[in-house]
């Protein structure tokens, strides 16, 4: 449109050529009062994401004496009234964008390109500051936090009738630490609305929130000289595809725009002369259009608007891809998996980010050869459209690593049945039980993942329960550097859920999913503050491992997420430790009633290492359980108590020296060893053995093998050699169960025994 009558302002300062920067606060009456409310959306996010449209009715210009076009080249925002101080910060990567209204602000839609005009531009990209400051108080308008200035002014013309729009977006953890405030915002008949969503600012719509105004002061001068513009119609379709152009350049020259050039399809040579052209597009692709205008008394102005037009967007390439396994112990073979969209025709993959091609296969394997972090690229084509998606530190490959048994506690939850749990650690920080709140614990740890399967269904994890924990007995009582360890499965049904679930704790010292984690996890309580891991790792199905390592020696700490660097920090070196003294519990804090990590997950090999563990440590712990002997089943008491079953070292493959041990029992008496490789046979077992040997006594290995022995003194040493015999299939987790029933004066059988047969 033109525009050929302004204000007498607007001809002085287009006669000058000058102009003043103006301000004007938004919306009418906020430049002097504070806003009956606050928000923390989008400038006191810290590390959360934000998308959010805010549509200013166009009133609150023309009714502060704003009747012409502006050019808008700056916004600042300020702090809800308040007698706090913060420290400030920094946003990195913020988007900002302007828009004259599609819709009346009234009228707002949860879609954002539903509000957005055909106008519709980015006026800033980079950092944003978060200024540091105090309240002014409750009362008045507080100080101004953000100031934006836009690296491309946008003109806006409240004359038209048409609201104005602002769009901000930045990603979670964008923030580069500091503490920030609460915006100011006006509500009831602000004649304003917001469109947001705080989760993901990626996604296609958020929430729509009417007479809800963020306080802005914009900065602007009256627009005086000639600005190219242009709206079109059927931008996007299939070929052969006209689209239909409308001039929409400004001019303060009375005497209008004299002259139109148009390049409708990006050549630089002129296709048109009319004001208000049309052409059709034949052969698909993005194209960008360019118009460039005269009048009578300012240089010529041009507006180029890339990839404007769209012929065939179906056929436009997004390239994206997954990856298989992403980690793992040197050499990885990694199988690469394209996902991208458009129906691409060619692929170039960098697999190690070099530069270099290195396949162009649709979906690629390579082999990682050589530990460390490798960034992936895949670009992708077809006739008419390229896209390329990288992937920085997707590989992760651990040079040398060991599955460390660990010393400090560990669950592996291979107890088939029964109220406790064997702690499988080394050492003797926690008791050798754990007790469980319920017996119906057990749950499958799903087949396919190897070492860690058991040899009987529905047995060998901590199952989805609501309401099942394990009180290890003790505090959680520590100094220096510490590994914390386990896999979880989300029950899909609670995926969406931020219901507070934790994975461990003593109501002090604790991780846990939701709450204020969201569907990230953290880990707080201690002098290191909150550790987070922001990702959402609630959304993915199957088993997931997640790794804690504090690093005291070096002050540092580090999550991973399926053996993937996920989020670290540091803190002052040689200071970590925890004095606990309430009973610590794993899958819920012990001495509680709420918030169960099993309202919401499985879990299983569960462990705590006195040590700081190396990655490639890490990535090995992955691999399955270790080499342990688990008691299970106490066992029924003799003369002299209740035989207790041991074994002499772990049962790693091969052991030429493994034994197992006898003690407590009646002297001089015969006993038979029981092995097995089930607790149980087509529902056989446990077998009630209170009639042969006396009360509680019960056989819980089904007896594939007995071995003939004799008490001797009371206590036994029973050689047992575990070969490399690929008939024990070791390699992929094996689990064999021992037993010994004793023939006394009063019969007794002793605890039972799992032995998690492994290499490491």
């Amino acid at each position: 449109m033109q525009f050929r009558h302004l204000a007498a302002l607007g001809i002085a300062l287009a006669a000058s050529g000058t102009a003043l920067a103006q301000t004007v606060v938004l919306p009418i009456g906020a430049a002097a009062a504070e806003g009956p409310s606050n928000n923390t959306f989008p400038w006191g996010r810290n590390a959360g994401a934000i998308r959010i449209q805010t549509i200013y009715d166009s009133s609150h210009f023309t009714g502060q004496s704003i009747g012409f076009p502006i050019r808008i080249s700056g916004a600042r925002y300020r702090a809800n009234g308040s007698t706090s101080t913060w420290t400030g910060t920094t946003y990195n990567g913020v988007e900002f964008y302007c828009s004259t209204a599609a819709v009346d602000q009234a009228a707002a839609s949860a879609t954002w390109t539903v509000n957005r005009g055909g106008d519709y531009a980015q006026v800033y990209n980079g950092a944003v500051q978060f200024l540091p400051g105090t309240g002014n108080g409750t009362t008045v308008p507080g100080p101004t936090v953000v100031d934006v200035t836009f690296t491309t002014p946008f003109l806006y013309d409240p004359t038209s009738g048409n609201d104005f729009l602002t769009e901000v977006t930045f990603p979670a953890n964008s923030w580069t630490s500091g503490g920030t405030t609460s915006c100011d915002v006006f509500t009831t008949g602000s004649n304003c609305s917001r469109v947001y969503n705080s989760t993901d600012p990626t996604a296609v719509s958020g929430t729509v929130g009417l007479n809800h105004a963020l306080v802005v002061e914009l900065v602007y001068q009256p627009a005086a000289g000639l600005f190219a513009d242009f709206t079109a119609t059927s931008t996007s379709g299939p070929s052969p595809l006209t689209v239909n152009f409308n001039d929409a350049t400004f001019t303060s020259d009375p005497a209008g725009v004299q002259t139109w050039a148009w390049d409708l399809d990006g050549d630089t040579i002129v296709d048109s002369n009319a004001q208000n052209p049309s052409f059709t597009y034949g052969v698909c692709g993005a194209y960008n259009v360019s118009l460039t205008v005269t009048d009578t008394l300012h240089p010529s102005s041009t507006k180029t608007k890339n990839g404007f037009v769209f012929a065939d967007p179906q056929l436009v390439v997004d390239a994206n891809f997954t990856a298989a396994p992403a980690a793992g112990v040197a050499p990885v073979n990694v199988s690469f998996t394209d996902t991208s969209t458009g129906n691409p025709t060619s692929w170039a993959w960098d697999l190690d980010g070099d530069n270099v091609v290195d396949s162009n296969a649709q979906n690629p394997s390579f082999t990682y050869s050589v530990g460390g972090q490798y960034t992936v690229s895949l670009t992708c084509s077809n006739a008419c459209f390229s896209s390329t998606e990288t992937k920085v530190a997707l590989i992760n490959v651990a040079g040398s690593g060991a599955n460390l048994p660990a010393d400090k506690l560990c669950y592996q939850f291979n107890e088939l049945r029964g109220g406790t749990v064997a702690n499988v650690a080394t050492g003797s920080a926690f008791p050798a039980l754990g007790v469980f709140n319920t017996t119906t614990w057990h749950g499958s740890p799903g087949a396919g993942r190897g070492r860690f399967d058991a040899n009987e269904p529905n047995a060998g994890s901590l199952r989805y329960l609501s309401s099942a924990r394990v009180n290890t007995g003790g505090p959680i009582v520590h100094s220096g550097s510490l590994t914390i360890m386990w896999w979880f499965r989300r029950d899909p049904s609670t995926a969406a859920s931020t219901a507070t679930s934790y994975a461990f704790g003593d109501g002090t010292f604790r991780a846990f999913h939701g709450g204020v984690a969201g569907t990230g996890i953290w880990f707080r309580g201690t002098s290191l503050g909150d550790l987070q891991l922001n990702q959402n790792i609630v959304a993915t199905p199957g088993w997931q491992h997640l790794a804690l390592v504090i690093n005291d020696a070096a002050g540092r700490w580090d999550w991973y997420l399926n053996g993937a660097p996920a989020s670290n920090g540091t803190f002052t070196a040689n200071t970590f430790a925890y004095n606990g003294t309430a009973a610590f519990g794993v899958g819920g804090i012990s001495g509680t009633g709420a918030s169960y990590y099993t309202l919401q997950n499985d879990m299983d090999d569960f462990r705590m290492y006195s040590s700081a563990l190396g990655f490639g440590d890490v990535i090995a712990a992955m691999g399955g359980e270790t080499a342990s002997n688990g008691a299970y089943d106490a066992g029924c008491a003799g003369p002299t108590g209740v035989p207790v079953l041991s074994a002499s070292q772990r049962p790693v493959l091969p052991n030429p020296t493994y034994s197992l041990d006898l003690s407590n029992a009646e002297p001089g008496r015969p006993a038979a060893l029981i092995i097995g490789t089930q607790t149980s046979l087509g529902g056989i077992l446990p077998l009630d053995l209170s009639g042969l040997l006396g009360a509680g006594c019960a056989l819980t290995v089904f007896p594939e093998i007995q071995f003939p022995i004799f008490t001797g003194a009371g206590a036994v040493n029973i050689p047992l050699p575990l070969p490399a015999d690929p008939s024990v299939n070791g390699g992929n987790g094996f689990h064999g169960y021992t037993q010994i029933i004793v023939l006394g004066t009063a019969g007794a059988t002793t605890n039972s025994l799992d032995v998690s047969l492994q290499i490491d």
